[in-house]
């Protein structure tokens, strides 16, 4: 769920803080129907900007890195322009609560919509109000529903239910932030016992239903920061075996300044101390359908086998163009087991030029398409058929056979999926801004 901003202090917080909602319940107004075709289609005409589909999505996962620049504002066209029919424009954006600002997905598939006025929700084809009149910062919307607000200081955290608001403060387990401007708390996911995990600014915690249990940097092992004045990110992923993964990285003006790396959690003991990715800017975690989890650790890909134990390292070719290979901005597996990196290429004094999208099968890196502007990237995303379509700037493609072909002029400023498989992003057309739904 990535993403991001040329500069990167600012642009980190902005990201995690993108998934979340706030407190002080309203009553829901009229609901605003959509459509939810019940057919692919695969033909191309022009589309009729009407209400046209939806449905119901699953888990983004915040992203901890340099947040990206939003969507300029675009020239309408005088003529329409033909799109294939599997982009269906749900609704305007401007229709959800005075105009949906992003999307997110919880871990049950629910759609959201956050807006400037609050968070709506889609249910039975239909824009519900859910919350508004909130303070502090979106951390999260857990898999029932819960939607987990920050206090404006860091020093609790509240969860609104629909009905009610709870606050958890340090009588539950909840120690405050350090003050900074930089402070954040993003998550929500449960692991096997049904507990929610949360990354923030300075450390890993864990909600058990009633109380919160902190994990320092030193109780998973990580360490001190590598510098000063740093942002700090951490990220949580957990995976289908239970495991709960954790992965940090520190950044300044210029880009990532390093890391403590990965580490992961089973049973009531943290591993990897002593792995080979116990360093570094550690950006994605992944797992792939045979349970191989895939990470991305500065600008190295790396696999590891739980089942074995494991570890092999995928170094990327020389970059394309002149400069360095910085970090992995996305990292998606497909269906087969192969991944997909996204690497940002670093020259001069900045990070954010130039990303470069690679297909890697069988330990060889192949480039997608040419070496792209560091500006809104998202996916790849894999259709029912196994085809990897990437959002790039200006446009959308559809990867055949390692070849991008371009499929639609539409700058998509904020994507999720849902359980269907069914692509929803926010995109300008023809002098306005829509929601939109991929069908593939």
């Amino acid at each position: 769920m990535r993403r991001f901003a040329k500069t990167i202090a600012l642009v980190s917080l902005t990201f995690l803080l993108a998934i979340a909602c706030m407190p002080t319940a309203t009553p829901l107004p009229t609901n605003i129907s959509i459509f939810i075709p019940t057919s692919e289609v695969t033909s191309t005409s022009t589309p009729s900007l009407t209400p046209t589909s939806t449905s119901i999505p699953p888990t983004l996962t915040p992203t901890s890195r340099p947040t990206k620049t939003p969507a300029p504002t675009a020239t309408p066209t005088s003529t329409p322009i033909p799109l294939p029919e599997m982009f269906h424009p749900a609704i305007p954006a401007d229709e959800v609560l005075g105009g949906i600002e992003r999307l997110c997905s919880s871990p049950d598939g629910g759609l959201w919509a956050i807006t400037e006025e609050g968070i709506a929700k889609l249910e039975d084809g239909s824009w519900s109000l859910y919350l508004s009149d909130y303070t502090g910062e979106l951390a999260g919307i857990d898999s029932s529903g819960r939607v987990w607000v920050l206090g404006e200081d860091g020093g609790e955290i509240s969860a609104w239910n629909g009905g009610d608001w709870t606050t958890y403060g340090a009588d539950e387990g909840w120690t405050p932030l350090a003050e900074s401007w930089y402070y954040y708390a993003s998550g929500g996911q449960s692991d096997a016992l049904g507990r929610l995990w949360f990354a923030t600014s300075q450390d890993v915690r864990v909600f058990d239903g009633e109380r919160w249990i902190v994990f320092s940097p030193e109780d998973m092992g990580m360490g001190p920061p590598v510098g000063e004045d740093l942002d700090i990110v951490f990220g949580v992923a957990i995976l289908e075996s239970g495991a709960v993964w954790v992965r940090e990285c520190e950044w300044g003006g210029p880009g990532p300044f390093g890391g403590r790396g990965v580490r992961w959690f089973e049973g009531s003991v943290w591993h990897g101390a002593d792995s080979p990715v116990a360093s570094g800017c550690a950006t994605e975690i992944v797992e792939d359908g045979a349970g191989n989890v895939w990470l991305g650790v500065e600008e190295k890909l790396w696999r590891y086998d739980p089942a074995s134990g494991a570890w092999t390292e995928f170094a990327p070719p020389e970059p394309p163009i002149d400069g360095r290979f910085g970090f992995l901005d996305s990292l998606a597996v497909d269906p087969s087991g192969d991944p997909w990196p996204m690497i940002v290429i670093c020259g001069g004094a900045s990070c954010y030029g130039n990303v470069a999208l690679y297909h890697v099968h069988d330990g060889a890196w192949t480039q997608i398409g040419d070496v792209a502007e560091y500006d809104l990237q998202w996916g790849p995303f894999f259709g029912a058929d196994g085809a990897p379509w990437v959002f790039w700037g200006w446009g959308v493609y559809r990867i055949v056979e390692d070849t991008p072909e371009f499929m639609a002029p539409l700058y998509a400023r904020s994507v999720v999926t849902d359980g269907s498989g069914r692509v929803w992003f926010l995109a300008w057309y023809e002098g306005r801004d829509w929601l939109w739904m991929l069908d593939i």
